[in-house]
C-alpha cells in the first residue's frame, strides 16, 4: 500500500483502479453509536447536554441533573459509582467545551460487558473531535474514457465515488 502525502490518496497494487482519499472533516458532528458510552458535554458557562447519538441510560435525566447540582467533578464521580454502577469516567477537553464520559451498569449489560469498562477508546474519539481532528475516507474507482454516440463526445476517464465515511 502507497500513502502519498502530497494528495492523500491511499492506493494497492493488487487493486488496480481502486483508490481511496483521506480527508479531514471540517464539519464532523458529534461521534456517535449505541455502543459508545454515556456522555454529558459540560460547557464552561455550566450549561450541560447530554451528548445525542451515544448509548442513553435510563435514567440519564437523572444523571444529568445531578452534574447540575453536584458541579464538581469528584462529587459527581462518587454519584454514579453510588448509585449507578459506573466503574469508569473518562473525560476529554479543549478550550470550553468538556465531554464526561461513563459507564454505567445498564451501558455494561447493553455491551455485554463483565468488569470495569475501558473508556480509553470513547475518550480519545471524544477528544479527537474536540480537536477537529476527525477525518473521512472517500473510496472511488477509476471510469475509463468513453465516447458518446449521439453528441460525439469523449467523456474523460475519472474517478467515481463508490462509498464514503
Amino acid at each position: 500500500m502507497d500513502l502519498y502525502d502530497d494528495t492523500d490518496v491511499v492506493t494497492d497494487r493488487r487493486l488496480p483502479g481502486w483508490r481511496a482519499r483521506l480527508l479531514v472533516d471540517d464539519d464532523a458532528g458529534e461521534p456517535w453509536g449505541d455502543a459508545l458510552a454515556p456522555a454529558l458535554l459540560l460547557c464552561r458557562g455550566g450549561y450541560v447536554q447530554v451528548a445525542a447519538d451515544v448509548y442513553h441510560d435510563q435514567h440519564i435525566e437523572q444523571i444529568q441533573h445531578a452534574w447540575r447540582h453536584f458541579a464538581d467533578h469528584d462529587r459527581f464521580t462518587r454519584y454514579l459509582r453510588l448509585c449507578h454502577g459506573t466503574t469508569t469516567v473518562a473525560t476529554a477537553a479543549a478550550g470550553d467545551l468538556t465531554v464526561v464520559t461513563f459507564d454505567t451498569a445498564d451501558y455494561r449489560a447493553h455491551t455485554g460487558i463483565t468488569g470495569p469498562a475501558d473508556l480509553t477508546g470513547e475518550r480519545d474519539e471524544w477528544q479527537a473531535w474536540l480537536d477537529d481532528d476527525v477525518h473521512g475516507v472517500i473510496v472511488e474507482r477509476a471510469t475509463p474514457s468513453r465516447h458518446r454516440i449521439h453528441c460525439g463526445h469523449s467523456v474523460a476517464a475519472g474517478w467515481v465515488e463508490v462509498d464514503a465515511c
